[in-house]
């Protein structure tokens, strides 16, 4: 199972202590490219601004599923770093 959202995530990971939250997240994400490719600095960031229009059309997402996909990427990486 994957999420589709930050609480979704949350939620698998409250359930799945000692998991590696990256395994709830699609393979063929923008979510799971940005958990392999950023750093935590670039995801609170980018989280703060416009969806990139390059990456919306490179993955085929809209501006909202680019901020949850960027969201779920910075969370995966704060709960990795804090195990």
């Amino acid at each position: 199972m994957f999420a589709k959202t930050a609480d979704d995530l949350r939620e698998m990971v409250l359930q799945n202590p000692g998991t590696s939250p990256s395994i709830f997240l699609r393979d063929d994400s923008f979510a799971a490219w940005c958990y392999d490719n950023r750093d935590l600095s670039w995801l609170k960031s980018a989280f703060n601004r416009d969806a990139d229009p390059d990456d919306c059309r490179k993955w085929g997402i809209s501006p909202p599923e680019w901020k949850v996909n960027v969201e779920m990427a910075g969370l995966a990486l704060k709960v990795s770093a804090m195990r």
